[in-house]
């Protein structure tokens, strides 16, 4: 009778064992060494790995394309099948986009975006901030985004979810001329997140004047002296950016930076109609005043790039610290975008002994690889439309998009054939939960033929 017993209990010992490596094998517990994080618990770093999912307005169907079965592929889009999409099936792309023409989108306005993050509990579940994939490579590695928005609230919230992480940090700049109903949203969205904020001080950005760059430093400054953590390095960004790269492949890229910025810098002769004037705001424009303006100092050369970057905690210090800085900086103050002048300048003049410049020579373009961004010009094809001559990317962009090296791109319009955003939501989702490693040799080989 004993011996019966405990046959029967090791039976029972087996049998649950057995369920739960089922149970583990097909949540992937065992795939890497990762973690459950919560942003209610982010002072905690001892969590096992579960899968997350961001919320998407459309029904989830769990089903994998048939033309490209995936074990763990997860479809929230269900009015199309994004994989083709993805894969540039172009017969598919039309059909998609006629699916799309023939219905009448809705977005949560910011107002009830700010009304439901009222309840954080509520605004958590609802938008999926409970769990998150960390791997304890990127816990020792965090970085600070910088978001810059205007408007719609829902598409910098899509931004925040896709990159949020609690062991990162996030401020947010909400333009002082938006309606109130978006700073009304954003500080809701931020009293729910310990780790987002919004900017100390806000500006009127003016295009092209000098308060566009002054609001990225202003979140510069509040993410160097105001929080506890020492992020590696600070990426800017617009709300109209969608990731390329999933968090830890940021990560792994950084660590081959190894305290390098990626910042564009270079030297323009058709630029000088920028700097070689003052400007002035007037009725809410930059205008040129037709004064000449003297030449800048410390015998430094004026360079140009995007307002973009990754910045090294270094270099950021010394971009609001360093009183040469400062001066440069006072001297762009009055020029036409500033923004594009102010990061390219310090990177450009190795006098300066910035922190984090470690390239030979000039600086190299290769290494900028923040922001994709499609011009309007001879040879570039936007399947969406041009908006200030910069793509705003449709469906037909999706396929070319994702095989890009740079760490985001931009732009996107939640509302302008809002499927492409959902299916990039949806690559995205599912390229972090199956984490297809990061094929390093394109990064190595451009560090190791530009630094010293």
């Amino acid at each position: 009778m004993m011996r019966r017993i405990q046959i029967r209990k090791l039976f029972l010992m087996l049998t649950f064992l057995l369920v739960l490596t089922c149970f583990m094998i097909h949540h992937r517990v065992f795939y890497a060494p990762s973690l459950l994080m919560t942003p209610k618990e982010e002072s905690d770093m001892m969590y096992m790995y579960v899968k997350y999912s961001a919320n998407f307005p459309n029904k989830r169907l769990d089903i994998a394309s048939e033309n490209h079965p995936r074990s763990h592929l997860k479809r929230f889009v269900h009015e199309v099948d994004c994989q083709q999409i993805i894969d540039g099936e172009e017969e598919y792309i039309s059909v998609a986009n006629t699916t799309m023409s023939e219905r009448n989108y809705t977005f949560p306005t910011d107002t009830e975006m700010g009304d439901l993050a009222q309840n954080c509990e509520k605004f958590l579940e609802v938008y999926n901030y409970e769990y998150f994939f960390v791997s304890p490579e990127e816990l020792g590695f965090p970085i600070a985004y910088t978001i810059l928005t205007y408007k719609d609230a829902v598409q910098t919230e899509k931004l925040l979810r896709v990159i949020y992480r609690p062991h990162n940090f996030y401020c947010i700049h909400v333009d002082q001329s938006s309606d109130n109903t978006l700073l009304y949203a954003m500080k809701s969205i931020a009293k729910c997140l310990p780790n987002v904020f919004i900017a100390s001080k806000l500006e009127d950005v003016i295009y092209a004047g000098f308060s566009r760059l002054q609001a990225d430093l202003n979140c510069m400054s509040d993410l160097l002296n105001n929080t506890d953590v020492k992020w590696r390095y600070v990426i800017n960004l617009p709300s109209q950016a969608f990731p390329l790269k999933t968090n830890s492949e940021i990560i792994k890229i950084l660590t081959i930076y190894n305290g390098t910025n990626s910042i564009e810098s270079v030297y323009d002769h058709n630029a000088i109609y920028r700097f070689n004037k003052t400007y002035v705001v007037k009725n809410g424009k930059l205008k040129s005043t037709e004064k000449k303006k003297d030449p800048p100092p410390y015998n430094i050369t004026v360079g140009k790039g995007s307002a973009y970057g990754v910045f090294s905690r270094d270099f950021v210090n010394y971009s609001i610290n360093d009183h040469k800085a400062q001066g440069i900086l006072k001297w762009l103050e009055d020029t036409y975008s500033p923004d594009e002048t102010f990061w390219a300048t310090l990177v450009f003049n190795k006098h300066l002994n910035v922190q984090g410049v470690n390239y030979r020579g000039v600086p190299n373009r290769k290494l900028w690889i923040p922001v994709s961004t499609t011009w309007q010009g001879p040879g570039e094809v936007c399947h969406g439309k041009y908006v200030h001559d910069i793509c705003v990317f449709g469906l037909g962009d999706l396929n070319k998009l994702v095989s890009e090296k740079e760490l985001f791109v931009n732009k996107f319009y939640h509302d302008y054939q809002p499927l492409a955003l959902q299916c990039m939501e949806e690559w995205m989702y599912n390229k972090t939960i199956n984490t297809i490693p990061l094929q390093t040799y394109y990064y190595r080989n451009l560090i190791k033929s530009v630094l010293h």
